[in-house]
């Protein structure tokens, strides 16, 4: 993520933010109080940023625009829980029983994340299990994702408000199908961590061997 510093850039970006999107996020407005209460500023806008993202990708792609936008909205809600609560929500997640996803506190707020849309689901029945698990897997990928799953991946990549080296290409590739958007997106962030000497959970080579063959197949 890459936002300004500036408390009053920040406050216009979000007020831009809210007016472009006035109609979605009245549409959504329980579910963006509750992303709002739970984030700071630079944070939120990272989310409206994957949010408007993930409707272009929707509108362009055949999915649920909508939907799109919401699950965008919503897929960093645990981000800046304490660690202590993140992973006590990931101990209810799917991937609880994950040695590489327990090891690295990095990967907590995705699984955590799922988890609480889910408990708020209750409450708030658009916060669904397509919803969720565009949450669960919007950091670490897998092979064969739902059609939401890929748009919100490659949208919390390629936000607005993303800027680095790679990035262009990686845009160029999202904009002509979802399966090339998603292959750079996974080839980007494992070449990104190979360099930095950093880990790397084995669903990244597996999704993007998935989608890498998926694209060859094609052709």
């Amino acid at each position: 993520m890459n936002v300004c510093e500036d408390k009053t850039e920040q406050a216009a970006l979000l007020a831009q933010f809210e007016q472009a999107d006035a109609a979605y996020l009245k549409q959504f407005a329980a579910a963006y109080a509750l992303v709002k209460a739970r984030l700071q500023t630079p944070r939120l806008l990272h989310s409206l940023g994957v949010a408007q993202t993930a409707a272009r990708l929707a509108e362009a792609f055949g999915g649920d625009v909508p939907k799109a936008y919401l699950a965008g909205l919503c897929h960093d809600i645990a981000k800046e829980l304490p660690r202590e609560e993140q992973l006590a929500l990931v101990m209810r997640s799917k991937l609880a029983a994950d040695e590489g996803v327990l090891a690295h506190k990095v990967l907590w707020h995705a699984p955590a994340g799922s988890v609480l849309l889910a408990d708020l689901a209750a409450a708030h029945p658009e916060l669904d299990e397509a919803v969720q698990s565009a949450c669960l897997w919007h950091t670490l990928g897998k092979p064969a994702m739902t059609r939401l799953e890929e748009i919100v991946f490659v949208a919390d990549l390629i936000e607005p408000g993303r800027d680095f080296p790679d990035l262009p290409a990686i845009r160029r590739a999202a904009a002509q199908s979802l399966a090339e958007g998603v292959a750079a997106c996974m080839y980007g962030a494992i070449h990104f961590l190979e360099v930095g000497g950093k880990y790397i959970h084995p669903l990244a080579y597996e999704g993007y061997d998935y989608y890498k063959n998926k694209l060859s197949e094609s052709k």
